[in-house]
């Protein structure tokens, strides 16, 4: 009795492990491929249009957001810091771009704590990888198309912003080069895959919201010193969700998402079609493979800070 009840244990999980898995990486139908690149590639030229606007629109809207942050960061500096003047050009440089860094982590914080309570809203009425069609997958859901048109202002707002005034690492402004390549896909393109942006552009940022508060302790060293359990749980918040919305979540509806676009690139016989799907394809291993660079610090960074320190240090 006891080996039959192992065999039929493991002969269910070996089910489940195979459902589990078909949903994951759908089999390759010729003909369904074939009939979704009947369409054109690029949604109607008035619908790109629209998108286009709605862009300038989110780029505008954010940069009067950031200006506004700026002049406060630099109000609230001034009277901080009352009796205390920047005399040479070096000192003035150096809190310029202390604002600049300051106004932009705050405004990060509000588009994507935005980005993220959008996501959750949108993904709850979304079913789950197994229980929607391959078409709709690729080709439906143009009522998200917001995620993608969002994605796409911001990132042309961050990544100028990066460059010249915050200094930003390398690897960020790949991220940024990147995000608007496959988010413009989703914007302008027929198969946009936009099923898959509630999380992809929105739910995920939701880690990026303690990131901000993170990054503004560790510009200003003093706070982490005043509150150094308050930093702490931000540092773990951060890194948790970091850990559980771009790893442990992202791995599974990833592959499904990159099985199809793969097997949507391998069956298109147009030219200027592959060669988009082939930048969009790419931009995001591009954006998975730098996340699990992040996570491997974060992960590095935790155990570190787990670990009991030595009497004398």
């Amino acid at each position: 009795i006891t080996s039959s009840i192992s065999f039929l244990t493991n002969r269910l999980s070996l089910a489940a492990t195979a459902t589990m898995l078909a949903s994951l990486v759908p089999k390759y139908d010729p003909a369904l491929f074939s009939e979704i690149h009947q369409v054109s590639t690029l949604l109607p030229a008035e619908e790109n249009k629209d998108s286009i606007r709605c862009i300038l629109y989110v780029i505008g809207v954010i940069t009067v957001v950031h200006l506004l942050l700026l002049q406060a960061v630099k109000s609230w500096k001034r009277s901080a810091g009352a009796g205390v003047q920047c005399e040479t050009a070096d000192e003035k440089r150096a809190a310029s771009r202390a604002a600049w860094k300051a106004s932009y982590q705050l405004t990060n914080l509000i588009v994507n704590f935005t980005f993220g309570c959008l996501g959750i809203y949108f993904q709850v009425h979304i079913p789950w990888l197994g229980g929607e069609s391959i078409t709709n997958k690729i080709v439906g859901y143009e009522h998200v198309k917001l995620f993608a048109i969002g994605q796409v202002g911001y990132q042309l707002w961050a990544l100028p912003i990066g460059i010249f005034f915050v200094s930003e690492t390398k690897s960020m402004l790949l991220h940024h080069v990147s995000v608007i390549c496959v988010a413009s896909v989703s914007a302008f393109v027929h198969s946009g895959f936009r099923y898959y942006t509630p999380y992809f552009y929105g739910i995920i940022e939701l880690s990026s919201v303690p990131l901000a508060v993170m990054n503004s302790f560790k510009n200003n060293r003093h706070w982490i010193e005043a509150y150094p359990e308050m930093y702490n749980t931000v540092r773990l918040v951060f890194g948790v969700s970091f850990l559980l919305v771009r790893v442990v979540l992202w791995t599974p509806i990833y592959w499904n998402f990159f099985a199809l676009a793969s097997m949507l690139l391998y069956s298109s016989e147009v030219t200027s079609t592959k060669v988009i799907l082939a930048c969009f394809n790419a931009s995001s291993v591009i954006i998975t493979l730098l996340q699990y660079f992040w996570a491997s610090k974060i992960i590095s960074a935790l155990v570190k800070g787990s670990r009991p320190k030595k009497k004398g240090h």
